[in-house]
């Protein structure tokens, strides 16, 4: 049998065993309507959340003009097998030129896994030769349908305070709005 007249064969049997009929799915060809269960739970094992990234403070001076050049990145971070955390680049926002005050105003919406828990934020000094990091955050995530704008602390690597990122996340309802600049 060809491919899609297999796929074809699939779908009906499907059908014909979700509708009750070949013993059900409990029956000889059950297995045709649960395979099938399972497609579909997979296409909507994800939620999708707007992230907007709003203003910041960077506590101090990073450039020799007594300023710095922010930028915001942000990271999912899924839980290895092996317990550790791995992070996806989710996005980064345009860099604020010479400020200590960066007005962000980045908005974009993005695929999240429904097992996703947390987001790392960074806040990076952006430079010719090489960006300095400022400071990071994790996040819980946000998985109400109301906004919820928070002003995030940003620590170095000693655990010192270095900055604040002002971020609102949403989740969006998939029906009813235009999902077409949705990101993965």
């Amino acid at each position: 049998m060809s491919n899609v007249s297999s796929n074809i064969f699939n779908q009906i049997v499907s059908t014909q065993v979700s509708a009750g009929n070949y013993g059900g799915r409990d029956g000889p060809l059950g297995h045709y309507a649960k395979n099938e269960k399972k497609k579909d739970e997979k296409k909507e094992d994800f939620i999708i959340i707007r992230f907007t990234v709003l203003r910041g403070e960077v506590f101090k001076a990073w450039d020799s003009n007594g300023l710095a050049d922010p930028k915001v990145l942000v990271y999912l971070l899924k839980k290895k097998k092996d317990g550790e955390e791995s992070k996806k680049l989710l996005f980064k926002t345009n860099v604020c030129k010479k400020t200590l005050t960066p007005d962000f105003q980045f908005s974009e919406m993005y695929k999240i896994p429904n097992k996703a828990v947390h987001i790392l934020m960074e806040l990076w000094d952006d430079d010719l030769v090489m960006d300095d990091f400022i400071g990071s955050c994790k996040i819980t995530l946000n998985f109400s349908d109301i906004p919820e704008s928070k002003n995030h602390i940003l620590y170095d690597k000693e655990k010192y305070a270095q900055g604040n990122v002002m971020m609102m996340m949403q989740k969006v309802d998939k029906n009813g709005h235009n999902l077409l600049n949705v990101k993965n």
